[in-house]
């Protein structure tokens, strides 16, 4: 079964083929799991029409609503208007009312959110809810922590597993992984979620952001590795916030730390400087969001700190 993945060029540069999603035909059906951010909707809706060459898109399978898994929705439902979207049924009302989902994209997305793309209000006619999903072939996981209406599927042989398993890459030669965690974080539903995925055999799998097939059972033990150690750091005095310290100190110390102790993600630290200031940005999202499932007494000391 080939799997390809498609993805959407975005204007700035260093950003790559992150966005993007998996094109692949089971029993004769189309099928793409995940469509990228929405400013890459256009180029990525060309890409996957020419890939498709004259035949239909049948189902698009999101593994969640973040916007950088489901921000080209509206291009395809264009361009193929009789594709079934199977997605998270407590995901669904924000893609049919996605007021919530732009404000959070806003709030945790900051400068990056313009990239994600307003989303507009989809026709519900256009969903399938995962419960009610029956497409022979395709087994559908719940696997929350991520987000809670996040999803993995298995269609025939091939796993693609979103960011369960965090956002791993191949890098100088070696497996490194950042987690994906950013608030909302659901660590007990994280590591369920792992432990669910395992049971699974070890198969080809396909990770979001990645465009490039990677070792499903190495990457999920790795990524349960990781969470524990961020966790642990994360609890320690090691971790605590500083006297007079402003927010973005606060976070930029502790990513610092992670970088030089985290054996994972050490080697990114050596990513071109563009690059490096994104994936910054993104740890210390993950970050804020492990702080804040700490429960009520830490969200309030983040909230409290200056910026």
């Amino acid at each position: 079964m080939k799997v390809e993945f498609i993805h959407g060029t975005v204007s700035d540069a260093a950003f790559g083929d992150m966005f993007g999603g998996w094109l692949t035909e089971y029993e004769g059906k189309n099928f793409m799991v995940d469509c990228g951010v929405g400013e890459g909707a256009a180029t990525l809706a060309e890409r996957l029409s020419a890939r498709l060459d004259g035949r239909g898109l049948d189902f698009v399978l999101l593994t969640h609503i973040h916007l950088d898994h489901a921000g080209g929705l509206e291009e395809i439902l264009k361009k193929w208007p009789g594709v079934k979207v199977v997605t998270h049924e407590k995901g669904l009302p924000y893609l049919t009312e996605p007021e919530k989902l732009w404000s959070s994209t806003q709030k945790v997305m900051r400068e990056y959110a313009p990239m994600y793309g307003r989303p507009p209000s989809l026709p519900e006619a256009a969903f399938i809810p995962h419960t009610r999903a029956d497409i022979p072939g395709l087994v559908i996981f719940e696997t929350p922590g991520h987000a809670q209406h996040h999803l993995s599927f298995r269609l025939g042989d091939a796993m693609f597993a979103g960011e369960a398993g965090g956002c791993p890459l191949l890098f100088q030669g070696r497996i490194c992984n950042r987690p994906s965690t950013p608030p909302p974080f659901f660590a007990d539903q994280a590591f369920k979620s792992i432990d669910l995925l395992l049971k699974e055999k070890d198969e080809e799998a396909y990770f979001g952001h990645t465009h490039y097939m990677l070792p499903f059972r190495e990457i999920l033990e790795r990524y349960r590795a990781q969470l524990g150690f961020w966790i642990d750091f994360l609890k320690s005095p090691d971790a605590s916030h500083k006297e007079g310290e402003g927010r973005r100190a606060y976070l930029s110390r502790l990513t610092e730390f992670l970088f030089r102790e985290d054996p994972d993600m050490s080697p990114l630290a050596a990513l071109p400087p563009r690059q490096l200031v994104f994936e910054k940005f993104f740890i210390n999202n993950a970050i804020e969001g492990i702080l804040k499932s700490f429960g009520e007494e830490s969200r309030a000391r983040l909230a409290a700190m200056k910026e």
